[in-house]
């Protein structure tokens, strides 16, 4: 199950609904103080916050001076030999659109001229976005399974206390149907024994009437001799 699990998650990573993938669109976008050239993707079933945390994680492997910002990520004189051989400013913004759905900007700022689709260098950043997103939304997908197998585990569970309470009940049912036809048995074979009582009562009392005539028998005899 856990291997089915695993798969899934993968799957969904790049292919989060049907008809949907994460993927990465150049755009102009309002960003780093203007209109700039921008990488946009979408992110899904992470919150805003996990993203920003993420990102500030991954930017900290490029050694920047300092990372400042919340609605907006600014990184300053960042190193990425991928993108360029001179220190760089990278912008970022997490815009969350609705529940599990958050769309993901990046500038890069090459020092007042920002990264398009001119630049030799955009695939690799397009690349680091890129990676960002399938990371950061494999790993929500993965604690969305990990909740989803939570819930899974305890449903099991009530399913296993329901099985053994019906075993219980079965038991208990077997056990008081074998008292009833115990009962039964005993029940029918005191009525025959009440049956002999009577009948044996019966011859009992014959006998008695007729050691008592035998009885009288002897008084009558001995009052008639004397």
């Amino acid at each position: 199950m856990r291997l089915a699990f695993f798969f899934l998650a993968l799957f969904l990573a790049t292919t989060i609904a049907q008809g949907q993938k994460v993927k990465v669109d150049l755009s102009n976008e309002n960003i780093g103080g203007g209109h700039h050239s921008a990488f946009v993707t979408t992110i899904y079933q992470v919150t805003e916050d996990d993203i920003r945390k993420e990102w500030k994680a991954l930017l900290k492997q490029y050694k920047p001076e300092k990372v400042s910002g919340k609605a907006e990520i600014f990184a300053d004189n960042v190193m990425i030999s991928s993108i360029s051989e001179n220190t760089i400013d990278i912008y970022a913004q997490a815009n969350q659109i609705k529940e599990n759905y958050t769309t993901f900007i990046v500038s890069f700022d090459l020092g007042g001229i920002f990264l398009d689709a001119n630049h030799a260098s955009m695939k690799s950043a397009e690349r680091i976005v890129y990676d960002f997103a399938i990371k950061t939304s494999t790993i929500g997908i993965e604690n969305e399974i990990k909740e989803a197998e939570k819930k899974l585990l305890k449903e099991e569970k009530v399913l296993e206390k329901l099985v053994k309470e019906n075993d219980r009940l079965h038991t208990e049912i077997n056990r008081n149907n074998t008292a009833i036809e115990t009962a039964k048995s005993n029940i029918e074979k005191a009525e025959k024994e009440i049956e002999t009582n009577i009948s044996t009562q019966e011859t009992a009392k014959k006998l008695i009437e007729e050691q008592k005539e035998v009885v009288q028998t002897v008084i009558n005899k001995l009052k008639s001799i004397k």
